[in-house]
């Protein structure tokens, strides 16, 4: 393996099996006090853990079983791929930097991107949330600050094989590997994709994206052709520059998801994707535009949208983009303000021409347009049972209010909108009140899995609506998610 020296001015030897050498003292903001940890009182969810004073760079070209360990900080210095069939394994508690673009060595964005055939194993727990962020200092982190992750797997799509966006051919070349092949995902030949099963839960991916050109950009999370052999669960993608989670074909599953603050679509999914999501929350954080330097939304931020093939529609196969969708919480603004309203501005939810969906038991709220269905997309099951409140119109696929009033008036959630800070706490609650119209009413009876990688068996029933229960419970996102990342010291 070849590891760069950047501006830590170090020199690491390379490992065969494990990264495990002798770092320098990082050149970063801040220093390391010991004693850090979550503060847990409430729902706090600031995240003040002991980032390690040892730094290494990751090398670009990850070709053999490769661990990043939990006591060096580790730096994604421009693109950096895991390629060969390698397993890169990233212990519990293990912090990652992107450089920003301006100072790479090569001035590229940094990204790390798993190859088909090769894994990611990111398996944190609830008290040792693994996190990739960005290397700016307190309140200094901006959307686009790195370029993100991305796992590109061997599943089934419907444009046969395909190379994933946001990476030009001066991305690949540089670190010495072929163009286009290593981009490339989807054969056709598997929904499961046992070979290539990733992992990644309790992860945290915070301030990532980069736009190559217009609708050719780096998400938060980008998984292209990915088999439902893999795992996704306690994922939570903060403040990108695209999309929070973009899912190109493949069938995996996922669970848990959490999309706060990112500019363009929270969760979106094209080229044949025929996974489950259950419990996913999403909101359009308004300090996005309010915080200087602001990052301005794109000018159709959506919650939810839903593509197949399009410019010019496609398909093989017959297959067509199909998510089945369950208790999510998808929320715009809590008032009818900023760039998410209006007519030529975000949906809570959009399926778009040619694309198939479900979704049931789930709540959309401060969004101009609660839901719509462009003609030529279709339902392939349920859409019922959803709560919708927005400001204009609701759509079709659900009951609720359409009110210029506050979103939460009709919801009744916790504190959903809670986006005031107590000194450094950000303390969103997405739990309904027991006064919710979302607090009873879901129903699972009808839902059926378009693909052999899932089945019914594998949801969770509930008998609430939306990603979590009443706020007399506890809820999925306490301890290892983190609201007000920016606050978060990193030291």
């Amino acid at each position: 393996m070849k590891i760069k020296s950047v501006a830590l001015k170090c020199i690491f030897a390379s490992a065969v099996i494990a990264l495990s050498v002798t770092g320098c003292k990082k050149d970063f903001q801040g220093s390391n006090s010991k004693g850090g940890s979550f503060n847990r009182s409430g729902r706090a969810f600031q995240d003040t853990r002991d980032v390690p004073n040892t730094t290494q760079v990751v090398p670009n070209v990850i070709s053999v079983n490769t661990t990043l360990d939990a006591s060096k900080l580790w730096i994604l210095d421009g693109p950096t791929y895991v390629t060969n069939g390698a397993t890169l394994t990233i212990a519990p508690g293990t912090f990652i930097k992107g450089l920003k673009r301006t100072n790479t060595t090569l001035q590229q964005p940094s990204f790390l991107l798993v190859t088909k055939g090769s894994k990611i194993i990111a398996d944190g727990n609830v008290d040792n949330p693994i996190v990739f962020t960005s290397q700016e200092s307190v309140n200094n982190r901006r959307a686009g600050d790195w370029g993100g992750v991305v796992i590109l797997g061997n599943g089934m799509t419907n444009a046969g094989l395909r190379e994933i966006e946001g990476i030009s051919s001066a991305y690949v070349t540089s670190a010495g590997l072929p163009y286009p092949s290593t981009i490339q995902y989807g054969t056709n030949l598997s929904e499961e994709d046992a070979a290539s099963a990733s992992t990644l839960r309790y992860v945290r991916i915070e301030y990532a994206g980069a736009v190559l050109t217009d609708d050719n950009e780096l998400n938060g999370l980008t998984l292209g052709g990915v088999g439902s052999a893999s795992t996704l669960d306690y994922v939570q993608v903060s403040y990108g520059a695209d999309d929070g989670f973009e899912f190109f074909g493949g069938s995996v599953n996922a669970k848990h998801l959490i999309a706060i603050g990112n500019n363009d679509d929270d969760f979106d999914f094209d080229q044949g994707y025929q996974g489950t999501i259950q419990f996913a929350v999403s909101l359009k954080d308004p300090s996005v535009i309010t915080v200087p330097p602001a990052t301005l939304y794109s000018s159709n931020p959506n919650g939810i949208e839903c593509n197949n093939i399009t410019s010019p529609v496609t398909t093989i196969n017959s297959r067509m983009t199909s998510p089945v969708l369950t208790n999510l919480t998808v929320l715009g603004h809590a008032n009818n303000q900023g760039p998410i309203t209006g007519s030529t501005a975000g949906r809570g939810i959009l399926f778009r021409v040619n694309s198939n969906f479900t979704i049931v038991n789930s709540i959309v709220g401060g969004f101009n347009i609660g839901s719509e269905v462009i003609s030529g997309a279709a339902a392939v099951g349920p859409t019922a049972n959803n709560v919708i409140q927005a400001y204009s119109s609701l759509g079709p696929l659900g009951t609720g209010l359409a009110s210029t009033a506050s979103a939460n008036a009709y919801l009744l959630l916790a504190a959903p909108f809670d986006i005031a800070f107590t000194g450094t706490t950000f303390i969103p609650d997405f739990r309904h009140t027991a006064s919710s119209p979302a607090a009873t009413g879901a129903s699972f009876t009808g839902l059926s899995i378009p693909h052999p990688g899932g089945a019914v068996t594998s949801l969770t029933s509930t008998t609430y609506r939306g990603a979590f229960d009443n706020d007399t419970k506890s809820s999925w996102d306490e301890v290892w998610a983190s609201y007000n990342v920016n606050a978060n010291p990193y030291l």
